[in-house]
This record gives C-alpha cells, sequence and structure tokens, in this order.
C-alpha cells in the first residue's frame, strides 16, 4: 500500500530557509512507489499543500487532510522538517498526538526538553554529560554584567536558549559587548544562555532508531571557516570542513558514539538526532541536542548516513519504517 506522508516544513523562526531545503530533499528521496510525499508548508498565516508550480491549498487542520482535485487526502504520516518552532519544540506534536497521527521526530517531551538549552543541559548533567558553566538572562529581567563574567569568564558565547542554525549567537571578548549580545538572542528567542568557553575539537554525532535500539550513523569533525561555526560557517562559507569520520582518536570516536546512543535512550528519543560536542582535554562537553537536524544533501546527518552505507532513500524509508512500527 502506496502511504501518504505529509513532509511539514517552515516554521515560525529564522530557520525557515533551511527547513523548505530539508524538506525538498526528503521529498525528493521519499516519493516513489511505497510513499506519495506532499510538501505542507507550516507559517502563521495557514498551513499549506505547496505544488510544483508554487500554487498552495489550505489544510484541513481538524483531521489534517488535503483537499485536492475534488478528492480528500489523508495522510498516514508525517515526516517533520520543521527547525526550530513549532516542530523543534514538541508544539506541533502534540497536536498530532490528539488526533492520532504518527510523526517521524521526537515526541513532546524530548523535543520540549532538548528545545531549551538549559533545561536539556541540566537534565543530561544529572546523569553525568559533561556541560559549559552557564548563566540563564531572561527577557525582561534585569542582570549583571559583571556577575555573569565574574561565572562564565571570558570569552564566552551568548545565544539563544530556543534557538537553532547559529542565529543570534554571538561570541563575546569583552564585557561591554555582553549587554548588545544578550539582546541579540532575546530578539531571537525568550532567554539568552551564556556558556563559558570550550576549547578543543567540535564534532556532531548523529543516531537514529533501528529496529527500536539507538544507532549512531558516525561522528563528523567540524572545522569552522570563521571564528566559530556559525551561520555563515554552516551554510554559506565553503571554506568549513565537515570531516567524516572524525580525525580523533578511536577510543574517544567509541566514546562519542556511545554516549550519543545513550542520550538517545535517556531523553526517549525517537526518529534522526544530531548531539554537537567539544572534545576537550579534559573530557567531551556537550554543547546541544538536535531533535531535527538539517537534511539538505551537504548536511551533516545525510553526510553520516552514506559515510555508513545508507543511500538517502534507504535512510529516510528507515526513519519512516521506525515511525510506522511504533
Amino acid at each position: 500500500m502506496r502511504r501518504n506522508i505529509a513532509i511539514i516544513y517552515g516554521g515560525f523562526s529564522g530557520e525557515r530557509v533551511i527547513s523548505e531545503k530539508s524538506a525538498q530533499v526528503v521529498r525528493k528521496y521519499i516519493e516513489g512507489e511505497k510513499f506519495a510525499a506532499y510538501l505542507v508548508d507550516i507559517d502563521r498565516d495557514g498551513w499549506w499543500f505547496k505544488d510544483e508550480a508554487g500554487g498552495r491549498v489550505a489544510i484541513n487542520k481538524n483531521e489534517f487532510s488535503l483537499s485536492l482535485n475534488q478528492q480528500t487526502i489523508k495522510f498516514d504520516g508525517v515526516f517533520c522538517a520543521i527547525h526550530g518552532t513549532p516542530g523543534e519544540d514538541g508544539v506541533i506534536q502534540g497536536y498530532f498526538d490528539i488526533i492520532g497521527i504518527p510523526y517521524n521526530n521526537c515526541g513532546v517531551l524530548a523535543s520540549a526538553i532538548t528545545f531549551n538549552k538549559a533545561a536539556c543541559n541540566r537534565y543530561l548533567k544529572a546523569s553525568g554529560v559533561n556541560v559549559a558553566i552557564s548563566y540563564i538572562a531572561r527577557l525582561g529581567h534585569s542582570f549583571n554584567e559583571v556577575e555573569i563574567i565574574e561565572k562564565v569568564g571570558l570569552p564566552c558565547f551568548v545565544k539563544p536558549n530556543d534557538g537553532g542554525s547559529s542565529i543570534g549567537v554571538t561570541k563575546v571578548k569583552h564585557v561591554e559587548q555582553l549587554t548588545e549580545a544578550i539582546k541579540n538572542a532575546q530578539a531571537e528567542g525568550v532567554d539568552a544562555l551564556i556558556e563559558s568557553l570550550l576549547v578543543g575539537t567540535e564534532v556532531s554525532c548523529g543516531c537514529v532508531s533501528k529496529g527500536g535500539v539507538p544507532k549512531s550513523t558516525g561522528v563528523t569533525e567540524i572545522v569552522p571557516a570563521n571564528e566559530f561555526f556559525d551561520f555563515d560557517s554552516k551554510y554559506l562559507n565553503q571554506e568549513t570542513q565537515e570531516i567524516t569520520p572524525a580525525r580523533i582518536d578511536p577510543s574517544v570516536y567509541a566514546e562519542v558514539t556511545s554516549l550519543t546512543e545513550n542520550i538517545y535512550g535517556w531523553l526517549h528519543c525517537k526518529g534522526m538526532i544530531r548531539v554537537d560536542y567539544m572534545i576537550c582535554e579534559t573530557g567531551i562537553y556537550l554543547i546541544e541536542v538536535n531533535t531535527t537536524p538539517g537534511l539538505s544533501e551537504a548536511s551533516i546527518i545525510p553526510q553520516q548516513a552514506k559515510h555508513s552505507g545508507y543511500t538517502l532513500e534507504e535512510f529516510f524509508e528507515l526513519s519512516l519504517t521506525e515511525m510506522f512500527r511504533d
């Protein structure tokens, strides 16, 4: 039976443009004999099916269906390609849980925890995961720049507590830069997370469910073109290097994959995730957990999938197969 899959993308954050690229790649590789793929743009002004000519038809939100060519198309499942809210924070997952449509990515709890970087750090620190020293500057609350720097030191990173793609991230080298950096982060999210600088080798490890068991897709070493892995280094500057497999000691490589699989289990994840780390002299430190990682053909997870022996057709089909298995 050919199943109807809605590939949802867009969302309400600055990551919309990245989300659309991911959705197009997913559609390219799942459309075929097993799956009929439909692109669904989730925007503040409505939810829309997008056809090849750029036309759009409103989605019936009461049952998440589509009226097309005088036929009602009901979706058997959802492939989420929304980076940021409402697809990566658990909001839209709650809707699909209520109406009973399966989806390929993490559920409400895992998504909500991981999208809040400070909450995720506290949760995983309790399981023995190393995290950077940090401070939360809450929107609408006063803060003392000197106290913050005394806690986290300089240089430090200021980022949205609930954002991705390095949008709104600033590396602060002087205390005078801190207030503006916090404002920039809060403009992209709700609160600003200030973290101490981690010095080492940055790596990223993907993980998927295979037969209900977490399985790492490999470890990628990240050598940013700029001072850190900012938006430009991630998506624009071709001098950034993403090296799979990472050029690290085999024992550390194994430790990263094992830790990622454990994190997958501790958070009760589903689908595919990507966990970013900094390998420092004192150990492996968590940077963040991404429950809806980028899926353009140049993105890290597709690179790792190919390294692990999957075609992208096989890799995306695995995600859908696991969704229906659950």
